[in-house]
């Protein structure tokens, strides 16, 4: 039938109803009045309605797509032993604090045999300090890598993580290492904000630090390398005094780019993370078209949800366009892969 009829009583039709609709009429109360239906006439109830919602969706708005990426989630099929395996770095050595050692012991080395311009403050925040190793000859102009410092964002701090300074400062690169305030005393949303302010600092005293600003890597390890990830997007978003063109790369190592997993594990009892949290903290969830070119590298003696998770992030980068390098490092692994830093920044044209 052409023009079905809607109302029987009143002898309505399909075509009056959505006249009436066009006109604005876009409920059943303003549409029973203006049709002249009687409030105790139940046979047009349903068609009315039906035919109200069926425009309503034809008119909706088509959604845009959505910000967030896919990140494929196998550990939803894992037990909670196992994700907490998987997510425990330590895991795959025989004593991490081994490592631990060396970072304080090579990094009190570096501290002695090296200039160093300790405690900088890059705010007027307490604890917001870096401490900048120079380049030690009369090159002016030099790269500059920043390094952020691992520790699950609740360990360690910068005073444990300059022991590749000799390594980097020998190929004629400046360093500076970023002190940020660990969870549980503040959140990870201020953790990135305090990253930004550190490199929006060093540009800003690029020519009395001597260092080029047009050559600034950003690096860092496991949860730094989540951190350093974050401020990519925060420039590319020009926020917390940054821009697309702040910094020209960045080095990432054994780094976790959905934090989604932590939620249910040991890792979050300090971070205090709900799946919404997560969700907006993670930079491999939504786009980095325009980030500069990344290295990203992980052990060979790693967990595979770390390994995967290098993996995933670096083809979503590849899919955005960005310049990505991703690297399995042998015989390293989620401890001492940073050891390797100084070799991975020849992989710039510096």
């Amino acid at each position: 039938m052409k023009h079905p009829i809607i109302c029987t009583c009143f002898d309505i039709n399909q075509d009056t109803v959505e006249a009436a609709i066009d006109e604005g009429h876009d409920d059943f109360r303003k549409l029973r009045v203006v049709l002249g239906v009687a409030g105790d006439c139940g046979n047009c109830h349903r068609p009315i309605n039906k035919l109200l919602k069926a425009r309503r969706l034809a008119n909706a708005p088509t959604p845009q797509a959505p910000a967030r990426r896919r990140f494929p989630m196998p550990w939803r099929h894992m037990s909670h032993a196992k994700l907490e395996q998987e997510y425990s770095p330590s895991s795959c050595v025989d004593d991490f604090m081994v490592y631990i050692h060396d970072y304080i012991n090579y990094s009190n080395t570096a501290l002695e045999q090296l200039p160093c311009q300790r405690d900088l403050a890059y705010s007027h925040n307490e604890g917001e300090v870096l401490d900048y190793f120079p380049v030690q000859t009369d090159q002016k102009n030099a790269p500059l890598v920043v390094f952020i410092h691992g520790g699950y964002w609740q360990e360690l701090s910068k005073n444990e993580s300059c022991f590749m300074a000799p390594a980097i400062i020998k190929q004629g690169i400046n360093l500076a290492v970023v002190n940020y305030t660990l969870a549980p005393e503040t959140s990870i949303n201020r953790m990135i904000a305090q990253c930004c302010r550190a490199v929006a600092w060093l540009l800003q005293e690029a020519q009395n630090l001597g260092f080029d600003a047009n050559q600034v890597i950003i690096a860092g390890s496991s949860a730094g390398s989540h951190l350093a990830a974050s401020v990519l997007q925060a420039a590319q978003q020009n926020l917390h005094g940054l821009t697309p063109t702040s910094i020209a790369g960045a080095i990432l190592l054994s780094g976790v780019y959905d934090l989604r997993p932590l939620v249910n594990t040991y890792v979050n009892a300090p971070l205090k993370l709900t799946d919404e949290g997560a969700t907006a903290l993670s930079p491999g969830l939504y786009s980095n078209q325009g980030i500069p070119p990344c290295v990203i590298a992980y052990g060979s003696n790693e967990t595979q949800e770390f390994k995967r998770q290098s993996d995933e992030y670096h083809q979503q980068l590849l899919s955005d366009g960005v310049t990505s390098t991703c690297v399995e490092i042998p015989q390293r692994n989620h401890f001492d892969i940073v050891f390797d830093l100084g070799s991975l920044v020849t992989e710039f044209s510096l």
